[in-house]
């Protein structure tokens, strides 16, 4: 590509293969050009050769004398090297460390070589950290010392918070900004041996400015190491918070205040703006404070006051309350034996239940035996009234019979002596038959008696089945009332032993009152106690005004205290007085 001898020409790949290589004419079109420069350009070779190398410049810089004058310089064969900006394929900007470099023949230059290094990425990184430092120096006071503390230099923002001109500072040592005591100590040399050997150092600080100003700063001291590792200076950044410095110590000052119980100070002067609402919520924190503590003061009055009379009734209540457990007591077990007594003549009205059912059942049965009998009397009424016919017809049969043995015995005496056998006969049937008749008539009467005893029977025993099914509706209402009263006495026995129960369980609860009674009496000493040792803790405080005790109100007397009185009067005050009460 150069013309040159075999071994140049080695050496000249070798050097292609690391760097971007581009040949110029002296008017600075393009005769050739490597594959690292194309590829770092993003152009073929073929895109560029023949044209000007203004094609890879900004337009507006191509247009200026100095990129005239920069080829007039290598057409004469000046060297020139840099830094330079170059666009790549699709205006993409891109940053190059160069030399263009003018070849000579027989004296006199007829191209240029330009060899050339991406460097696009430092480039950029260095223009941001620039930046950076920029931004930093512009926003906080900085100031650069040598290892040992001499000062190299400062920018603007030091120089006025300290007071000084950059002048009267330069190779001055880094203690005229020190208390000269705190110069002449162990730890302000140990300070800058840590530095100089690399260590980074932050922390706030107090410094003092021209005029012995004391200055109070947020700084960082960070060593800067060269290639090898060596501290070579130490760059300072620092920011002023003397006002914040100031604030915090009015606030510390405020706050001792504060902590020995003195209510009484605020924090008047004006804070950073930052911090102005810190200073208004401590002020009112301590208004408030104070104002608290004093109602907590007058409270604890009226508590000790209130805790004392609750001790006091308590200890009536609780003599009150074993009175009532014992009255309690005596109504369970009173309630204790009318429920036995009612559980008794329960028992008791349920066997009378059951009597009276089996008497129903009874009479009910007598009444069916009753009609049984009348029945059994019609029957025999009716079979008399058989029996008489049966004996008329006998009566007529012997009356018959008897007329029949006249007859013979008149026959018989006709026939003389032939008949007398017969008439005897005859005679023997007609006294029979008066006999039968005789009987017949004794029977008739008979029956004629029993008949009207029957039927006398009949109707007492049918009075009697009347009387019986009287009986049976009685019993039956009977029956129902002791029902009724048996059921009653299951309800009464078992509203006893509800009521009991309920008895038992109020002595049980009045037992546990009494034992919480006992507890909240013991409890209203134990705050007494307390109150008197919180008034002491109170009187640590001091406040703006002495505050007086606040009177204890009464309190509106309760519902259930009229309700009480009521029912005492109502029970020909059973109960005690409202009057009694008050205590509570």
């Amino acid at each position: 590509m150069f013309g040159l001898s075999p071994d140049s020409k080695h050496v000249l790949d070798a050097i292609s293969k690391s760097q971007a290589i581009i040949e110029f004419d002296l008017k600075g079109n393009v005769l050739a050009a490597n594959e690292n420069f194309c590829g770092a350009l993003g152009y073929s070779l073929t895109e560029i050769v023949g044209k000007h190398h203004s094609m890879f410049c900004d337009p507006a810089y191509a247009a200026t004398a100095e990129y005239r004058e920069f080829w007039a310089r290598l057409g004469r064969g000046e060297y020139d090297a840099g830094a330079y900006k170059r666009l790549a394929k699709g205006a993409r900007e891109i940053w190059i460390q160069a030399s263009y470099n003018p070849v000579f023949k027989h004296g006199r230059p007829y191209k240029v070589v330009k060899f050339a290094a991406d460097i696009t990425d430092v480039k950029k990184k260095s223009v941001e950290d620039a930046g950076k430092l920029d931004a930093i120096s512009r926003s906080q006071a900085a100031i650069e010392f040598t290892p040992t503390g001499e000062i190299l230099t400062a920018n603007e923002n030091f120089c006025s918070a300290m007071g000084y001109s950059l002048t009267e500072i330069t190779g001055k040592h880094h203690g005229m900004f020190c208390d000269p005591a705190y110069t002449r100590t162990d730890e302000y040399a140990n300070f800058w041996r840590r530095l100089a050997l690399g260590e980074f150092i932050s922390n706030e600080f107090v410094r003092y400015g021209k005029g012995g100003k004391e200055i109070w700063i947020q700084a960082a001291y960070n060593p800067i190491k060269d290639a090898n590792g060596k501290v070579y200076k130490v760059v300072k950044f620092a920011t002023d918070v003397t006002q914040r410095m100031s604030a915090i110590s009015q606030l510390g000052e405020a706050l001792r205040h504060l902590s020995e119980g003195d209510l009484t100070k605020t924090v008047d002067s004006p804070f950073v703006p930052s911090m102005e609402q810190l200073r208004h919520d401590f002020n009112a924190t301590v208004i408030k404070l104070a104002a608290t503590v004093k109602t907590i003061g007058e409270s604890v009055h009226a508590i000790a006051a209130g805790s004392r009379e609750i001790g006091s009734a308590a200890d009536s209540f609780s003599k009150r309350t074993e009175q009532q457990a014992s009255s309690i007591e005596e109504t369970a077990a009173a309630l204790e034996q009318i429920t036995t007594t009612v559980n008794d003549s329960s028992h008791r009205a349920d066997e009378a239940g059951k009597l009276v059912a089996k008497t129903k059942q009874g009479a009910e049965q007598s009444g069916l035996v009753v009609r049984n009998a009348v029945s059994a009397m019609d029957q025999i009424e009716q079979s008399s009234r058989e029996i008489t016919n049966i004996i008329g017809v006998i009566d007529d049969i012997a009356f018959q019979t008897n007329l029949l043995a006249l007859n013979a015995g008149v026959e018989a005496a006709r026939a003389g002596e032939a008949g007398k056998g017969f008439a005897v006969v005859a005679q023997e049937v007609r006294e029979l038959a008066q006999r039968s008749a005789s009987a017949a008539k004794e029977i008739k009467s008979l029956i004629t008696t029993s008949s009207e005893l029957v039927r006398n029977g009949v109707n007492l025993v049918g009075e009697t089945g009347k009387a019986l099914e009287t009986i049976v509706a009685q019993v039956g209402d009977i029956n129902v009332n002791v029902a009724a009263i048996v059921e009653g006495s299951k309800e009464q026995a078992t509203g006893l032993k509800e009521i009991n129960q309920a008895v038992n369980s109020m002595d049980q609860a009045t037992q546990k009152n009494a034992a919480m009674v006992e507890e909240s009496t013991a409890a209203s000493h134990k705050l007494a106690g307390e109150a008197e040792a919180l008034r002491g803790l109170l009187a640590q405080f001091h406040l703006a005004e002495a505050h007086s005790p606040r009177t204890v109100q009464k309190h509106p007397a309760s519902p259930a205290r009229h309700l009480i009185a009521r029912v005492a009067k109502a029970h020909g005050a059973a109960l005690p007085a409202a009057g009694s009460w008050e205590e509570f």
